[in-house]
């Protein structure tokens, strides 16, 4: 590993860092109070509804994924599976990058293996995107996102080889889930079911992380071990965010 690789890696670890603090950014300065009735509280089905108040913002998350999946569409002529074809629709390769392609580093997260995976990765995002949105903000889901586009390339991109391709690992979908998990563990008291449609919606939220877990422990290789550094990445970045939380609600005391 020459000098020049070491400065990337630095490079991608400080912007991975950057991620994570503006995670905490997004802590307010009051501890948020236990829900002390229904009307204090979250009803688990809102967690499902978009956003319609910010609707630019939330077309800027939607918009990624389906850009995403339009990029697969068009791309479904050629060999998906096909190495060359994904570095010529924007795939990572450490080659290209030290060839002074550092665009790369993002374009890589809207390549998938397939068409089916790509509309997957896009419904995890914009559901998970839209639960955090509505139970935290449209800034902590977005920095999520963004967090789970640097974080795969950290924990793979050193150990790869310089004409290895990399690809979508669904880094994006894993730390949003990360972030609504550990949302869920922190917050609970802020949701309430009070209806048959929360009953649904909960239902729905819990098959699909479920599912994404299920496939997490059965993937193997960089898949695994990018999901799982995503995942984490989210869990601590809104424990973080939970002790910063504190912290100001007792200066303010």
């Amino acid at each position: 590993m020459n000098i020049f690789d070491r400065l990337r890696i630095i490079g991608l670890g400080l912007q991975a860092t950057k991620q994570l603090f503006a995670l905490t950014e997004h802590a307010p300065f009051e501890a948020s109070a236990p829900a002390t009735d229904d009307s204090d509280s979250l009803a688990v089905g809102t967690l499902l509804v978009p956003i319609t108040d910010s609707l630019a913002k939330v077309a800027v998350l939607y918009g990624l994924n389906g850009l995403s999946a339009l990029l697969n569409a068009v791309k479904s002529g050629d060999d998906a599976a096909n190495p060359q074809a994904q570095v010529a629709w924007g795939a990572f390769q450490k080659s290209q990058v030290n060839g002074g392609q550092v665009w790369r580093i993002l374009t890589y997260s809207l390549v998938h293996p397939s068409f089916a995976q790509a509309l997957r990765e896009s419904a995890a995002m914009g559901i998970l995107g839209t639960a955090t949105t509505r139970f935290q903000s449209f800034s902590l889901a977005f920095s999520a996102v963004r967090l789970g586009i640097f974080v795969p390339l950290l924990v793979t991109a050193p150990q790869a080889d310089n004409d290895a391709v990399l690809i979508n690992m669904s880094g994006s979908s894993y730390c949003l889930l990360g972030v609504f998990l550990a949302s869920l563990a922190t917050d609970r008291d802020r949701l309430s079911v009070r209806s048959q449609s929360d009953v649904l919606a909960a239902t729905g939220l819990g098959v699909l992380s479920t599912q994404m877990l299920v496939r997490l422990l059965r993937s193997s290789g960089q898949t695994r071990k990018a999901g799982l550094a995503s995942l984490g990445a989210g869990i601590v970045s809104t424990v973080i965010m939970q002790i910063v939380r504190r912290v100001n609600a007792n200066k303010a005391d």
